[in-house]
């Protein structure tokens, strides 16, 4: 799978190799880069060891590029959004939770929702399903 990433704003690219690349600040004011996974549904994520996170914190993911918050407020305040360019170079909304431990991911074209994780029944109305 050779998806692209990019930012909603300033549409620069975020993936680098295999990772999502994004800058990040807690609600205590740290701030550190995090490394998700491209593959949706793969919830395992790399911060350097003095950037901590815990569980049920809320973190604040920013485009490392433009520094654009990628808060999807228009849909709720624990979303964050960025963009899915896939092979055909259809694009997704991709919308995931901000809060640290929770597991749901919703990749959104047209009409067609499509939800992952656990915890995806959390926000699913939010997208009219």
């Amino acid at each position: 799978m050779n998806n692209s990433y990019v930012c909603p704003y300033c549409r620069g690219h975020l993936k680098l190799q295999d990772q999502i690349t994004f800058a990040a600040k807690t609600e205590n004011g740290k701030r550190g880069l995090i490394f998700i996974s491209p593959q949706i549904g793969d919830y395992h994520h790399v911060t350097h060891e003095s950037f901590e996170l815990h569980e049920g914190e809320k973190v604040q993911f920013l485009c490392p590029l433009c520094h654009a918050n990628l808060a999807a407020l228009s849909v709720n305040q624990n979303l964050a959004e960025i963009i899915m360019i896939d092979e055909e170079g259809v694009e997704w909304d991709i919308y995931f939770s901000e809060i640290v431990g929770e597991k749901c991911t919703y990749k959104i074209h047209d009409k067609e929702v499509q939800s992952f994780g656990s915890n995806s029944g959390k926000y699913i109305n939010y997208f009219g399903s």
